[in-house]
């Protein structure tokens, strides 16, 4: 089950640095990305849990990573 966009543990994953080496490459990728970009714009944070949260929702390969957050 994907969490809610409220949930705690989106935001987390794009502003800590919490290593996720078991998690799928495109999962990684995606997070590396969008950690950059979070930090280029703090404000934007809000849009990049949306974007993460979305891409778990379309992706069912990757479905199993959203444990790691």
């Amino acid at each position: 089950m994907i969490p809610d966009i409220s949930d705690p543990r989106w935001k987390r994953a794009l502003t800590t640095d919490c290593d996720y080496a078991s998690a799928a490459l495109a999962t990684r990728l995606l997070v590396a990305r969008l950690r950059r970009e979070v930090q280029a714009d703090p404000p934007s944070l809000s849009a990049k849990v949306a974007e993460l949260r979305g891409f778990f929702e379309k992706n069912d390969v990757v479905r199993a990573d959203v444990a790691r957050l």
